[in-house]
């Protein structure tokens, strides 16, 4: 199971700050025949369909959800998204499609200086570099040090997957749970289908895939 794309996912969810306030919107795009989804990658075609729960700040923090529908529409196809984020006032969350509005419905919003707090995740750009499989209960050494470590295969929405941790000498009080999928079905997702970073071993940020579905 390789891992396309992941460091350019991850980091979109770790590029964020906290911030505070409620909205529940809902935005529409055209996504042409053929064209590209999400920026990385063309959208096979069909109906698709995926929803992901949000927490920022701590389990006990607002769950946030996001929802994209796709479906053909003339030529092309129509995007539905639909963001429910309670305490986030609407001037905290990017309309449309992609990272910004994404992270507003983490409870956040871009900010460069907020990565100098996180975790680095790139050591794992080495794993799609060198077209490594993830397998199940493995330990993959990366760079700067740091490591994989995988366990037993799970189901998350209907899902086969590959939980892993990763770990990083220079963060000593962080790490990250992740899950790794089929590539044809990460293509699909705008989140990694599962990601946990705790710190000092209580959760500080989670997101999941709860809903996922896509006919042809």
């Amino acid at each position: 199971m390789k891992r396309e794309g992941l460091v350019r996912l991850a980091l979109g969810l770790f590029l964020v700050a906290s911030v505070t306030s409620f909205v529940v919107t809902e935005t529409a795009a055209q996504v042409q025949m053929g064209g590209m989804l999400f920026g990385f990658g063309g959208y096979p075609g069909g109906t698709l369909h995926e929803v992901f729960e949000m927490q920022r700040g701590g389990a006990n923090a607002p769950i946030r959800t996001y929802t994209i529908d796709i479906f053909p529409s003339g030529d092309g196809y129509h995007m539905t998204e639909t963001i429910d984020a309670p305490l986030l006032m609407r001037d905290d969350i990017g309309s449309g499609l992609g990272r910004s509005g994404a992270a507003g419905t983490a409870g956040a919003r871009y900010d460069e200086e907020g990565v100098r707090q996180n975790i680095d995740l790139t050591p794992l750009s080495a794993l799609e570099e060198r077209s490594v499989v993830v397998e199940p209960n493995q330990n993959y050494y990366l760079p700067d040090g740091a490591r994989l470590v995988t366990g037993d295969i799970q189901t998350i929405a209907g899902i086969e997957v590959v939980m892993g941790t990763f770990l990083h000498p220079s963060y000593p009080s962080q790490r990250v749970t992740m899950s790794f999928a089929d590539p044809e079905i990460e293509a699909l997702l705008l989140f990694p289908l599962y990601m946990l970073r705790e710190v000092d071993g209580e959760q500080d940020y989670l997101v999941q895939l709860i809903e996922f579905s896509h006919e042809l």
